[in-house]
């Protein structure tokens, strides 16, 4: 009979197995090794186990014919290994899976299978919304791909927001509206709380056990583990979040951590929802309600343009991506940066609400944490490192092109046109952090950065100001705050 994987990452809606129900063993493995390849935040692991407990059951109770292993630390055996012997034991001849994302597990799949002489059926993955071919040519043949052409593709090519082949409101992108502080005084709406599972309730002390020295602590787990909850989720963010979206994405706040994001990448990276399924939604409800033109496009351009540009970019640029290391980079952490006291303010208080809850927004990851990283001098390969096992939304599809294109402009440029930095000035403008010693020691990481790269920032006419403000600046104020970079540098930092 022929075996149907379903990956940690593959627990889409059953109506896309339906068709393979009667001819088809479905298979779901928890494999020790797996889990351990790198120290994964412990929510994450106890986000995707519960979860795929949870889509075991379902199958079953929808007359799935299902093969369940559960994590045992003391079975030595790799996934690889488990799915041979299983393949045997069924005397299969066809293995199918929808599309695995990481170059490397496909590769291994598929070397496995080749050398096995087993058929290998791929469906194209719930995922997403376009499939591998466009992507691979939509982002192969401009010289530079660019996000904001790609967006208009795939607005022309999907009708979303769109009249008579212009965009509604005669604008493509609404993302200078997109900018604004959070009021002191504003409600943030809090999600309806998720009832615990009978697995999450048994997978904690296995999670705490068998991963003991992972960060994370299953306490602070708060994720939805099935598609019913999730989909409460999705309402919940329509009706209560959606409309301020827009208007306070960029921002960062000390009183709540999620403010007027969705916070539904964890699950849409793992297939508990779909992005069909969150436009769908999304333009349903718009079309009976008046939702601010800003925050319903600056939403859905994030599904629909920078998830899919994201895909599109790794199909076609990821190995070449983690092999340079443009402002070659070499330094590595110090525990200061794992406990998150490093004594500057925000970057702390950022690594903490990680820890603890494995999500942060985007803003908090790309001007917070890689602006930092990357001023810092932190060797690319470890920076993606770090992102890779300490969020639980995290995949090598978009945590390679986000931490090594967007996030440290380690490939030179492949999509970004510059590096994404700042000093103090964008956190106070931004964010509700109080002014402190803390502005001297970013400004003055921010400022050697530029020194450092005087070169490739006095050939960019966009950036060639920066050398240029920089040499005007007092020399009382340029050395007091470069002082205070060095140190931070010397005491949060060791030479790789």
């Amino acid at each position: 009979m022929d075996l149907f994987l379903i990956h940690g990452n593959h627990l889409f809606p059953i109506n896309y197995l339906n068709k393979y129900k009667k001819d088809n063993i479905f298979v779901l493995i928890e494999n020790y090794k797996f889990c351990t390849n790198k120290k994964y935040h412990k929510l994450k692991l106890l986000l995707i186990l519960s979860s795929m407990r949870s889509f075991g059951d379902n199958l079953r109770d929808n007359g799935f014919k299902v093969v369940y292993k559960k994590i045992d630390n003391s079975n030595k055996n790799t996934y690889y290994q488990e799915i041979l012997e299983l393949i045997k034991n069924n005397k299969s001849t066809c293995v199918r899976s929808f599309e695995i994302e990481s170059k490397k597990f496909e590769k291994k799949i598929k070397k496995l299978l080749e050398k096995n002489d087993i058929y290998f059926d791929q469906l194209k993955s719930p995922m997403f919304i376009n499939d591998r071919s466009f992507l691979k040519e939509a982002l192969e043949k401009p010289k530079k791909p660019n996000m904001g052409n790609f967006y208009k593709i795939i607005r022309k090519k999907s009708g979303i927001l769109m009249m008579d082949d212009k965009p509604i409101g005669d604008k493509w992108s609404y993302d200078l509206e997109n900018r604004k502080k959070l009021p002191r005084n504003i409600s943030i709406p809090q999600p309806p709380p998720i009832k615990e599972s009978i697995h999450t309730k048994n997978l904690k002390p296995i999670v705490e056990k068998f991963f003991a020295k992972h960060k994370g602590d299953v306490k602070n787990f708060f994720f939805a583990t099935t598609h019913e909850d999730v989909n409460k989720l999705l309402d919940f963010f329509i009706k209560k979040k959606l409309n301020l979206f827009g208007d306070y994405e960029d921002t960062v706040s000390e009183k709540d951590h999620i403010i007027f994001h969705s916070a539904l990448s964890p699950y849409l990276n793992i297939g508990l929802i779909t992005p069909e399924t969150i436009v769908k939604r999304v333009l349903s409800y718009s079309d009976k309600n008046n939702i601010k033109i800003n925050s319903l496009e600056g939403f859905l351009r994030q599904i629909i343009g920078w998830r899919e540009f994201m895909r599109g970019i790794y199909i076609n640029y990821s190995e070449k991506m983690q092999k340079e290391n443009f402002f070659n980079h070499k330094n590595s952490f110090t525990e200061s940066w794992l406990e998150g006291n490093t004594g500057l303010t925000p970057l702390d208080q950022t690594l903490k609400n990680v820890y603890k809850n494995g999500w942060s927004h985007h803003i908090e990851r790309l001007m917070i944490i890689a602006n930092i990283m990357n001023l810092c001098e932190i060797e690319p390969k470890k920076v993606y490192e770090w992102f890779m096992v300490m969020f639980v939304d995290a995949y090598d599809w978009v945590m390679v092109p986000n931490v090594y294109g967007m996030g440290l402009f380690s490939d030179g440029g492949i999509f970004s046109t510059k590096p994404y930095i700042c000093s103090s000035n964008y956190f106070l403008k931004m964010m509700d952090f109080k002014k402190g010693p803390w502005c001297d020691t970013l400004d003055g990481l921010y400022w050697r950065f530029i020194d450092k790269n005087r070169d490739f920032f006095s050939k960019n006419p966009r950036l060639s100001m920066m050398t240029r403000t920089l040499d005007k600046m007092n020399p009382d104020r340029k050395k007091l705050i470069m002082d205070a970079a060095n140190n931070f540098i010397k005491k949060n930092t060791k030479s790789s």
